[in-house]
């Protein structure tokens, strides 16, 4: 069983926006004293990190970033369950029992995200992260669910990368806070656990989940953002990759490899170019690609050229795959997105739960989830393997 979010998911939610009834993103003290007894507890009491540097900040402003957008989500989707939207109808004792359980994520997302934003304020003399208007893919219970597993999976990767870069950062300054992180980081994981129980599987998808990047999560919430909706993203000085799309994918047996096909909103080029692989405790899995079909604009129109049409003996056209504005022939023609297949190593790796995807310059070694950050042209395009 697959999951694909990323790109164009057809139909979606009505957008949502910030306020919330209680006043969040910006509750009082008395809708906050209400807030800890949906949630189920408090916030940390224990003496705040003695500093924090750039980098910390980044990942703090980031952290408010994401659980916005979380929060965002649980609200519209207790909303649609509570008014029996159609595609959200459940029967009674489930409906019951999901809008319990959602109500309380709900609330400790906003404690998530009202705690990592009142850190930023704190180090920051008053600045703090705004939320967006956000549009989610989903437009049934069933649908919903996915993409909650999804957002949350994403989201346990950037606490664990930001969880390392923390400690790195700060050496014993850090211990607060790593230690605050490993809480959040536990709870999500239980939420995942949920979701994946909805859907009739195992509550934990493999033994070391996948990590991701700042870059990474960043780049990947742009597709549930409305565009200009945001007023202070670039508060957060972190590279957005242009998109990645999947499109398709095969998965063989132990015996056979699969396949995955992508969509890339430019040029690429099968020659100094590869298709990245993130899952697990997995060292990054980099494979070679070949072009199936290239969309190029001429003069405003999209005209498709396939790949054996491309091709001249064997290889691909250099000037086809020249750049995403121009190309050499001087006609003022440009690569408008280019469909792409490689080989998905699944078999040798077993890779289940969350897989990341990037087209990635070429390079002797990848070890880590921010070598392939640091070397993608494109991405992330998402895979949720059960």
């Amino acid at each position: 069983m697959a999951l694909l979010f990323g790109g164009d998911q057809g139909v979606r939610a009505e957008p949502f926006r910030f306020p919330l009834s209680n006043g969040f993103p910006f509750p009082n003290d008395t809708a906050l004293e209400e807030l800890f007894t949906r949630a189920g507890g408090n916030f940390t009491n224990a003496p705040l990190a003695p500093r924090f540097d750039d980098d910390s900040l980044t990942s703090w402003k980031l952290q408010a970033f994401n659980e916005f957008m979380e929060v965002a989500f649980f609200t519209q989707l207790i909303a649609n369950i509570t008014d029996n939207v159609a595609g959200y109808e459940l029967e009674p004792d489930m409906r019951d029992y999901v809008l319990t359980s959602l109500k309380t994520i709900q609330a400790q997302e906003e404690m998530h995200a009202y705690n990592a934003n009142d850190a930023v304020r704190y180090f920051t003399d008053g600045t703090h992260m705004f939320p967006c208007v956000y549009q989610f893919p989903v437009s049934t219970f069933a649908e919903a669910v996915d993409f909650a597993q999804t957002m949350t999976d994403m989201y346990i990767g950037l606490l664990a990368n930001i969880q390392q870069r923390t400690a790195a950062h700060l050496g014993a300054d850090s211990n607060s806070i790593v230690y605050v992180l490993a809480q959040a980081l536990g709870q999500e994981g239980q939420q995942s656990g949920w979701f994946r129980s909805l859907r009739r599987l195992p509550p934990s998808a493999e033994p070391f989940l996948t990590t991701s990047t700042r870059e990474f999560a960043l780049s990947w919430m742009q597709h549930w953002i409305v565009p200009g909706s945001c007023p202070n993203m670039e508060y957060i000085p972190l590279r957005v990759l242009s998109p990645l799309t999947l499109t398709a994918v095969s998965v063989g047996d132990a015996s056979r490899a699969g396949n995955v096909i992508l969509v890339a909103p430019g040029a690429v080029d099968p020659a100094s170019h590869r298709v990245a692989f993130v899952n697990g405790a997995l060292v990054p899995t980099v494979v070679p690609f070949k072009v199936r079909q290239t969309t190029r604009c001429v003069n405003g129109d999209d005209h498709v050229m396939t790949a054996d049409r491309m091709t001249r003996d064997g290889d691909i056209h250099q000037r086809v795959v020249a750049g995403p504005d121009s190309d050499s022939s001087g006609e003022g023609n440009c690569v408008a997105s280019t469909e792409i297949e490689a080989d998905m190593p699944y078999a040798h790796n077993v890779m289940h739960g969350l897989v990341l995807m990037a087209v990635v310059e070429n390079r002797d070694t990848f070890i880590t989830a921010q070598d392939v950050t640091d070397a993608a042209l494109y991405g992330p395009a998402l895979l949720e393997w059960s």
